[in-house]
């Protein structure tokens, strides 16, 4: 039997822990955050590195493969990488200050310099990737749907959502851009200079492209009644996979023992 278009337009997902309902998620993301800096001011070695925010960082990876999303995950997380090693390096050798470590050349290390890297480095690391597992695993309009479920203006929902469609939707935009500006026979494809000659001049229709795109959006949405007041019918129901209760249960115990294990910690 052929399903109708409300069936259609569902999200049934056999994954337990990527179908966990959106509050669910963002307090496992707002717990997990708290645990990273109360784990960040736990300093080992001679130094005091917050060496501790390393093993910490394999709880995301482990998340996403739990999820089944780990290859959805894979290439924002590389990209978080490059980021944090880029900090690790500018932290590390151009930061001076405190007890000099290491001299190599002209290369030098300081004490303050290392510390704020790797603190700095692998922070922006834990925090960004728990980020990644909520937003691979997350579907836009199962978020809209949860904000307005808990109340929130339709407006404001729809502003958040729209706003990370288009990031990606201008993201797409560009490389067509690119595309076409390749088979037109325009170098696209070098050095950052090249690129650049080539990208500068795509931003004109990007933007172009854009503003029509958003004319559009707002005539699409007058046409079905998106300012008029009143209750709204939602096609879309967010459902729930049965396991929030124990998610959260299970992320509130955690955070309590890493709380405890830093007060034990300054105790003794």
């Amino acid at each position: 039997m052929e399903k109708s278009y409300t069936e259609k337009i569902q999200i049934h997902k056999d994954n337990k822990l990527a179908a966990l309902y959106p509050s669910t998620k963002l307090l496992v993301v707002c717990l997990y955050i708290v645990c990273t800096f109360i784990i960040g001011t736990v300093h080992v070695t001679s130094v005091g590195l917050s060496l501790l925010l390393i093993p910490w960082f394999i709880a995301v990876p482990v998340l996403c493969i739990a999820s089944g999303a780990f290859r959805k995950c894979i290439k924002a997380l590389k990209a978080v990488a490059v980021v944090a090693a880029i900090i690790i390096v500018v932290q590390t050798f151009l930061v001076p200050g405190g007890e000099l470590l290491m001299r190599f050349g002209f290369i030098t290390i300081y004490e303050k310099g290392l510390k704020t890297a790797v603190s700095l480095s692998f922070m922006i690391m834990n925090i960004a990737g728990i980020f990644v597992w909520l937003f691979q695993t997350t579907e836009n309009r199962e978020i809209a749907r949860a904000m307005e479920a808990s109340g929130m203006n339709y407006k404001a929902a729809y502003v958040f959502t729209s706003t990370l469609q288009m990031i990606e939707i201008l993201s797409k935009n560009s490389k067509t851009i690119m595309n076409a500006q390749k088979a037109r026979g325009v170098e696209t494809e070098g050095n950052i200079f090249v690129r650049a000659k080539a990208f500068f001049p795509s931003l004109v229709p990007l933007i172009l492209g854009a503003v029509i795109s958003s004319e559009e959006r707002v005539l699409t949405l007058e046409a079905r009644g998106f300012s008029i007041q009143g209750e709204k019918t939602h096609l879309f129901n967010l459902e729930k996979s049965g396991c929030e209760r124990k998610t959260a249960a299970a992320a509130i115990v955690i955070t309590v023992l890493v709380l405890a294990g830093r007060i034990a910690l300054w105790i003794i």
